[in-house]
């Protein structure tokens, strides 16, 4: 039995559809203004996507050019609505709670012991819709 070219290029075309859709992952940044305290990190989730990985703010040598992860965390403000997970090495999990959908927003402080006697603060906030 002969299967016409046009229906294998449909079922790939259909199947890479399903995968992408399948793995869809929250999106955002963690923006700008961590030194000062005023970071103010946007993410946005779909209710499908279950757990939203974030990265941990980090300091900017902007003369070596280089990015260092505050990778010790202080949970200041919890979100209403989830849960905040610290994967060491990783940076955040965001697990919203079942059934929610809108924003949710947690804050944190952030230091490492790679800069010394400096923090990173401020919010994020997850959209989930």
């Amino acid at each position: 039995m002969r299967i016409p070219t046009a229906t294998i290029i449909t079922a790939l075309i259909i199947g890479s559809v399903s995968v992408s859709t399948a793995q869809a992952a929250c999106e955002g940044t963690n923006g700008r203004g961590w030194g000062t305290g005023r970071g103010a990190g946007q993410f946005e989730m779909s209710t499908r996507d279950k757990i939203c990985k974030i990265s941990f703010p980090g300091f900017i040598d902007d003369v070596r050019k280089t990015r260092t992860p505050a990778t010790d965390v202080t949970i200041t403000r919890q979100p209403k609505s989830g849960k905040i997970t610290v994967v060491t090495g990783q940076g955040l999990i965001y697990t919203p709670s079942a059934g929610f959908k809108g924003k949710d927003r947690f804050c944190t402080k952030n230091t490492t012991p790679k800069v010394k006697g400096k923090s990173l603060s401020g919010c994020i906030t997850v959209s989930v819709r």
